[in-house]
């Protein structure tokens, strides 16, 4: 009884230090820049979410409009290692018929980060709603996502 209490102590043990051993685990960071392509309407922003252990904190004033043709920037820091998503939403300002969703998503999953994104317009007509991402990082996981407006 003595001897396998033992031993089961030095086996919890060099697990220990084995999992203290093991490189931090990596918090992935996203860019997100959301642009007005727009020479005639500025943007209002309208509402965001996020999911999957993350949360968005704006490097600009969140409820400022954005002019014809600039960007507002958001940074997203995740609290989980494996995952990351949200959506912002953006409309033609003082027209709510003219929205776009913008949707980002990070995922660990098979030892790599894959990062998908996707932009809808919520009407029919002249203005567009696109998204071009760069990253994940192999390692870190940190990425960068432009959704533009116009």
């Amino acid at each position: 009884m003595f001897r396998g209490s033992r031993a089961a102590r030095s086996l919890g043990a060099i697990a220990f230090v084995l999992i203290g051993a093991l490189p931090a685990a990596a918090n992935p960071v996203g860019v997100i820049r959301v642009a007005n392509g727009s020479g005639s309407f500025e943007l209002a922003y309208a509402a965001s979410a996020s999911t999957l252990g993350g949360y968005v904190t704006s490097d600009n004033a969140p409820l400022a409009t954005i002019p014809r043709s600039t960007t507002d920037a958001f940074t997203i820091t995740s609290t989980s290692a494996k995952a990351l998503a949200g959506e912002l939403i953006y409309r033609v300002a003082g027209e709510p018929s003219r929205e776009c969703t913008f949707r980002y998503t990070l995922a660990f999953a098979g030892g790599r980060f894959t990062l998908t994104t996707d932009a809808r317009a919520s009407w029919t007509g002249q203005v567009t709603c696109s998204a071009a991402a760069s990253g994940p990082d192999k390692t870190k996981g940190d990425f960068g996502v432009t959704f533009t407006m116009k």
